[in-house]
């Protein structure tokens, strides 16, 4: 597998692409610890019913690259698409189908989108899914931002 250079990639993008993939990785990111909380029976974990409809929307969300909130969609430019359609094929053949190259390159990519969007716009992101999203228990997005700032301190060590 050819490694690209994830960093260049992101970091080039323009910042109202940023912006809008702060959104999309916050809901990703609340989702993902959703799942992980229903599936291992947690305290805090969410009902099946809310639990089946973050992810619902979070898929829907990652899967056609818009993301409806309140009055608005937010839609990505097609280089953005493109660049997120490589790295969601990453982790589904890297975490789905336990492929360790594609894994490792999942992580760097990730690492580095999570990077260029910078934690200002991620609190910012998580102000706007708290006014404007109601598909998600708002409390779950303090989860998500928890998970990318472990992830995050875990990536630079």
């Amino acid at each position: 597998m050819k490694r690209r250079n994830w960093h260049s990639l992101f970091s080039q993008l323009p910042d109202t692409e940023l912006e809008k993939l702060a959104v999309l990785r916050l809901l990703e990111c609340s989702n993902g610890v959703i799942q992980h909380q229903f599936r291992d029976g947690h305290d805090d974990a969410l009902s099946p019913e809310e639990t089946r409809a973050a992810m619902a929307f979070s898929m829907h969300c990652i899967k056609t690259m818009e993301i409806p909130l309140g009055d608005e969609v937010i839609r990505f430019n097609e280089e953005t698409a493109n660049l997120f359609q490589d790295v969601r094929t990453l982790y589904v053949n890297g975490m789905k189908r336990n492929d360790p190259a594609a894994r490792e390159e999942f992580f760097l990519a990730s690492s580095a989108n999570l990077q260029a969007i910078g934690l200002a716009r991620l609190e910012q992101a998580k102000r706007r899914l708290f006014n404007d999203c109601y598909e998600l228990p708002v409390h779950t997005l303090d989860w998500g931002l928890d998970y990318i700032k472990g992830f995050l301190a875990s990536s630079r060590r």
